[in-house]
């Protein structure tokens, strides 16, 4: 006789939960063959459940299952009744039955992933939110409404990207929809790939015969297989193609950090291509031609790029400014926290060889040392590091005098470099698309304008059937302001009388001339908003 601890632990008892509640011994307890009718059977090497290594001889602590015969697992096993059988098989009646002979103790109760508390929460949740390239919501990427112009759609075949039905010019009435990678993987040539863009990029700048100084213009080839037609204007088929070379190339390798705040990347083989120059240079041709702003360099390589250390009012580069989430930030924040000098000192111990090559190793007697040590490893890990790719990347963008002007006006430029990235709203395109002087005003055309004011507001309300991004298009061939401005600037003007000679009910435009003609009279606003959608 035993105790049931000793026997369970020590000499290897079989306890059966069931019947008679028998007890065996090691040497008279139920044992298990190895296959059924003398046949041959692998004999697995690894535990079914935990996926570790076992000895291929059944036993104590190795059991299999009766009815498949190529379960073999260890036998600790916990779950409840509701969900015990064989992990391969996925057989119940016979498992059960033979681990209870076996000594297996199987509790009446639910598996014990079914008894905690909101343990499948996460599984209700949705995504929802708008990874368009441009989003049109004012209340931002995160925005969600219940219905209309300005509810999330999610990916109809992954389920993980999601968009506005306003943001990619889907009809209000549409549910279908499906992301831009999920399109690449069913037809590849349904839009540009991944590399395609920059790929196409850097080997048109890479050229002998290439000029920058020769106006940037784009054709897209095979436009009617395309699901999203591509602009039918030159200036709109370029700044799309712009638009994805910026998009891919704040994604490429040589940058690194979050979304919107980008910080150069060290990457040995960018540096052996000379890929730091060419990116540069591209960024400059995107921003000249008419690219979109930038809006995702980081304040601290916008500083190293254009501000030369030591100039007046410029603050210093802090711990702030690196990159989350890396090794060398985890490093330095733990420098910064520590409490006492041996932390310090221990920490410093434990990165000597990093700190050595940074020129930083150094004897440290009191906290006070602590701040000026943190701030030469960040300097070390911004500016001197990466000298020679911050060096490689501003001479790219000294194609056409692009970084000596942002050099000479660093505040003015901020914005295109760093963001954020400015919403198109009724505001804004109110004011860019302002009526032409010399045009005599009178009470009709005093009314349009009251009417071009309230339809403004209500595209940016989504209570229209177009977009603001859909005005600027009509007017200029352009989906977003770019960079540099437009030339020439946008206006508003007027129409002739409807009864007049070349007079005209429904609104024109000339984007050549960046040019918007409203009719001069309506009958009401719903009769100037009817037009204005139709057109």
């Amino acid at each position: 006789m035993v105790h049931f601890p000793c026997g369970q632990n020590a000499h290897k008892f079989i306890f059966q939960f069931t019947g008679q509640f028998m007890s065996y011994c090691l040497d008279h307890g139920p044992q298990q063959s190895s296959g059924v009718g003398g046949g041959e059977v692998s004999l697995p090497q690894s535990c079914s459940v935990c996926l570790d290594s076992i000895q291929p001889l059944l036993g104590y602590s190795v059991l299999k299952c009766p009815s498949c015969h190529s379960s073999w697992f260890h036998r600790g096993l916990h779950t409840g009744v509701h969900f015990f059988r064989c992990t391969l098989c996925n057989n119940k009646e016979h498992f059960q039955e033979e681990m209870l002979t076996m000594g297996i103790y199987i509790p009446e109760r639910d598996a014990s992933w079914e008894l905690e508390s909101n343990a499948f929460e996460d599984l209700l949740e949705v995504y929802e939110r708008c990874d368009a390239p441009t989003c049109c919501c004012r209340h931002g990427r995160e925005y969600s409404s219940k219905t209309g112009w300005f509810e999330v759609l999610r990916c109809r075949l992954c389920g993980s990207r999601g968009t506005h039905r306003r943001c990619t010019g889907l009809q209000l009435q549409s549910s279908d929809w499906a992301c831009l990678d999920c399109t690449q993987t069913l037809d590849p040539r349904a839009s540009l790939g991944q590399e395609e863009v920059l790929g196409a990029a850097l080997e048109l700048v890479r050229r002998p015969d290439f000029d920058p100084r020769r106006r940037l213009c784009v054709r897209f080839k095979e436009q009617q297989q395309q699901k999203t037609p591509f602009p039918s204007s030159p200036s709109g088929a370029t700044q799309l193609f712009l638009r994805q070379l910026v998009q891919q190339i704040q994604s490429c390798g040589i940058f690194e950090g979050p979304e919107g705040s980008r910080n150069l990347a060290l990457e040995s083989r960018a540096l052996r291509e000379d890929v730091y120059f060419w990116v540069g240079r591209l960024l400059a041709l995107a921003l000249l031609n008419g690219g979109p702003p930038l809006c995702f360099f980081s304040p601290a390589l916008y500083q190293s790029l254009f501000t030369p250390p030591g100039t007046p009012g410029s603050p210093p580069l802090a711990l702030h400014h690196l990159t989350p989430n890396t090794f060398f930030t985890h490093m330095l924040s733990t420098m910064a926290e520590a409490r006492c000098v041996e932390d310090l000192k221990e920490t410093m111990s434990a990165n000597w060889e990093y700190l050595e090559l940074a020129g930083c190793y150094r004897p440290i007697s009191s906290l006070e040392n602590r701040d000026l040590l943190v701030a030469d490893l960040v300097n070390f890990s911004l500016i001197t590091r990466m000298h020679l790719p911050l060096q490689r990347f501003g001479e790219g963008l000294k194609t056409l005098g692009l970084f000596e002007q942002v050099q000479l006006h660093p505040a003015v430029f901020y914005s295109t470099f760093c963001g954020p990235e400015e919403m198109l709203d009724a505001h804004t395109l109110r004011h860019l698309l302002l009526p032409q002087q010399e045009q005599e005003q009178g009470e009709q055309e005093a009314a349009i304008l009251f009417y071009w004011t309230t339809f403004l507001q209500e595209c940016e309300a989504g209570r229209s059937s177009i977009s603001l991004q859909d005005l600027l298009r009509f007017t200029t061939g352009v989906e977003e302001v770019p960079a540099v401005g437009l030339l020439p600037p946008p206006a508003l003007s007027f129409l002739l009388p409807q009864g007049a000679r070349g007079g005209r009910l429904f609104p024109q435009s000339d984007p050549g001339s960046n040019l918007l003609l409203l009719p001069r009279s309506a009958a009401s606003y719903q009769a100037f908003k009817s037009s204005l959608e139709q057109a």
